[in-house]
């Protein structure tokens, strides 16, 4: 039996021949043992080289006529199709003039936002601190135009402070005479060792604390959906914090596209897709809860070497939001990051710019990510079946005449192209990451539908088939 360090010498190997499907087999084989020995974290990384070498291709319709299953029941504010599209604003310069809220928070004009990107959101998010007051004239200000507040709010000087008294109550009640959806994000990211509520030695008391809010906000603000949210990593002590279906609405998770990890050179996030961040939670949750991305960002300028690299974040940012309709239906929530960390950070996180509009490309990406009416503007509201909302394509009975089909695809290759084929002939094609969208023509009667992924020097990467009736 192969040990992990012989299956990675021999990826390594089958790499560099560009046998990219043994290597990646390989390196999978050794992410296993990894995981077998309860290194969670290194076989991420095995896993994670490869993804990166990997190529797939999933085809998808666009029917009037066949509707996904819908989850039941649906959590509080759930759609039963589509996403919520969110954000954070609140350090975006170019929207305009900002106004303060009862903590001094300086935020800006969600409309503004929508103008810039040419839609409007459902929601978009802040940070407040545990201990300071509810940001009434903030939420008021959102509830006048039909956005959803999500409220980060972190019990930044420990879980000590939380308690059943006068503050928390107050909070709740203020909350809930707003009278409008609100998402309370509530000590998120506590997998890790980086918050002073966070950590595996605070597991349990997490847990009973965060019990005690969902009771209070339960008994007073029915209004409000719990959201119990996570970061990507450490992803092997994720479910000790996890309060208990009965306690949470939602289940997010926080994950960032960069350059460089840990801003270090010599660790390359070039070649990550960043719909694979959601597959450990998105698995092991989405069966009982709506997922809610609560941060995503793709950064454009790094830290590390200064170079632009917009056209980059404007892929990663494509790849995401193309992944959710076709491979994550249930997350119901994403929110962009919108902020340059490099300028706004605190001291030591200056690492990053994940600006949406300092860049056009990126916001022509950004413009082009969000335009299909699956992401929701608003909260109530649910996508279209029959224009939106892609179903494998395999063994489907579909109109004759015009067929718009779309694709989730990855390649070996940093560019790759996608081609349709209808019966062996050539019938579309698309290069644009994202959901590469086509329209084909269909007489009645039997066809194959092929999607045939092919790399940046013309070779088939990878294809798949699917047998559908015309009538």
């Amino acid at each position: 039996m192969q040990s992990a360090a012989e299956w990675r010498r021999r990826a390594e190997a089958l790499e560099k021949a560009g046998k990219f499907a043994e290597a990646a087999d390989a390196y999978r084989k050794e992410a296993a043992i990894y995981r077998k020995n309860g290194d969670t974290e290194g076989a991420r990384v095995e896993e994670g080289k490869a993804a990166r070498i990997s190529s797939s291709v999933q085809l998808f319709a666009h029917l009037p006529t066949v509707a996904p299953k819908i989850m039941s029941p649906l959590a509080k504010w759930e759609p039963p199709y589509g996403c919520y599209l969110g954000g954070f604003i609140d350090r975006d310069e170019r929207l305009g003039t900002t106004f303060q809220d009862e903590n001094f928070q300086s935020h800006e004009d969600p409309a503004a936002f929508g103008e810039k990107t040419g839609k409007k959101h459902a929601s978009v998010f802040c940070y407040v601190s545990y201990g300071r007051p509810f940001p009434k004239k903030w939420v008021a200000r959102l509830k006048e135009q039909g956005v959803a507040p999500h409220i980060a709010w972190e019990p930044n000087d420990g879980l000590q402070v939380v308690k059943q008294d006068t503050y928390l109550r107050q909070f709740a009640q203020d909350a809930a005479e707003a009278d409008c959806p609100i998402f309370l994000r509530y000590a998120s990211e506590m997998n890790g060792d980086w918050t002073r509520y966070g950590g595996d030695a605070n597991a349990a008391d997490y847990i009973v604390k965060w019990q005690l809010v969902r009771q209070v906000f339960a008994q007073i603000a029915p209004n409000v959906a719990m959201v119990w949210c996570v970061n990507v990593i450490p992803e092997k002590n994720i479910t000790k914090f996890y309060p208990g279906d009965a306690y949470v609405d939602w289940v997010g998770i926080n994950f960032y596209s960069v350059p460089f990890y840990d801003n270090d050179p010599k660790r390359s996030g070039m070649a990550d897709n960043p719909a694979d961040y959601l597959k450990y939670v998105y698995a092991t949750y989405a069966p009982k809860k709506p997922i809610a991305i609560c941060e995503f960002g793709a950064s454009h300028l790094s830290k590390a070497d200064g170079k632009d690299r917009s056209a980059w974040a404007s892929k990663k940012i494509n790849e995401l939001y193309a992944s959710l309709p076709r491979l994550y239906p249930r997350v119901k929530l994403v929110d962009i990051f919108d902020m340059d960390n490099l300028k706004y950070a605190t001291p030591g996180r200056q690492l990053n710019n994940y600006s949406v509009t300092d860049s056009d490309e990126v916001l022509a990406g950004y413009k082009r990510a969000i335009a299909s009416d699956y992401f929701l503007s608003r909260i109530g509201a649910t996508a279209k079946v029959a224009t939106t909302v892609p179903i494998p394509a395999t063994g489907l009975t579909v109109p004759s005449g015009t067929l718009r089909v779309s694709s989730w695809a990855r390649c070996y290759a940093e560019s790759f192209r996608v081609t349709y084929q209808v019966d062996g002939k050539d019938a579309a094609s698309a290069t644009e990451p994202g959901g590469r969208e086509a329209t084909l023509t269909l007489s009645p009667g039997p066809h194959k539908i092929t999607a045939i992924v092919t790399d940046d020097k013309g070779r088939v990467a990878t294809k798949t088939e699917a047998s559908v009736t015309a009538k």
